[in-house]
């Protein structure tokens, strides 16, 4: 008697456990699209594809999930904003944080390849997968972009100078051989710094002296042409610029 008694104890116990597990909500899995590090406005992706000359309005977005709950929100290549995320459904994340100050941004996963930032509203952005292996501290876009230009070129040399035959070789990385005294580069992608006017694309070419050279550029297939820039704001004002004459014209090798 004592033991069937003690058999109906166990029994019950494991009853109410088994109950306590079912009544318990369950804990949504993160969607899919968090394993994936980064990713990157789509309509910059499609700017950089196009050659476009305005990649200052192609409005480049960037998301990096970064740990477990964790996602940096960046605009621009320049405006970061660190955050942390809570699991709607297996589909979408909702990312708050200090200095997104109140907003709330809603992020969907629509297929294996892209997912929408506050889909449906004016706000709407698409985010497209892009590898970064490498981890590059400049972000996703910009080794985008860096991977866009990169490739060693021949200079057609218009303007006489005497290192024409001197191939220039520009690599992902923003580091640069061959092109006068400058060991690296930047192609802006945001803000003040990325915009030459009239729609045109910026890069600075830097020396160890950390002397810089602003020029404005176009890209069409292979080809790479090179604008200087002329100032339209005065000394003491914000400074603005334009495309002037043309500087070089570099054509990359296949």
């Amino acid at each position: 008697m004592r033991t069937t008694n003690i058999l109906c104890l166990l029994g019950l116990a494991v009853a109410l456990g088994q109950a306590c597990q079912n009544a318990a909500p369950k804990q949504a899995e993160a969607p899919a699209f968090t394993a994936t590090p980064y990713w990157v406005s789509s309509s910059f992706i499609d700017a950089v594809e196009a050659d476009s000359d305005s990649l200052f309005t192609a409005q480049c977005h960037e998301l990096q999930f970064i740990g477990q709950d964790s996602v940096v929100y960046i605009y621009g290549g320049v405006e970061a904003a660190p955050g942390t995320y809570t699991v709607i459904d297996d589909k979408t994340i909702e990312i708050s944080g200090e200095m997104l100050g109140d907003a709330v941004l809603r992020v969907t996963q629509i297929s294996d390849q892209e997912i929408v930032m506050d889909q449906g509203t004016e706000n709407e952005v698409r985010f497209q997968p892009v590898e970064n292996h490498e981890h590059d501290p400049r972000g996703a876009a910009v080794l985008l972009l860096g991977q866009h230009l990169a490739g060693t070129y021949t200079r057609e040399n218009p303007f006489g100078r005497t290192n024409a035959d001197q191939p220039i070789t520009l690599n992902a990385d923003g580091t640069i051989k061959g092109f006068e005294a400058y060991q690296s580069y930047e192609a802006a992608i945001g803000g003040d710094l990325a915009d030459a006017g009239s729609g045109n694309n910026m890069i600075y070419f830097s020396s160890t002296k950390q002397e810089m050279f602003p020029l404005a550029w176009t890209k069409r297939g292979d080809t790479l042409d090179l604008w200087t820039l002329e100032r339209v704001t005065g000394e003491d004002e914000k400074p603005y610029y334009e495309a002037g004459r043309m500087y070089d014209r570099l054509i990359r090798k296949k």
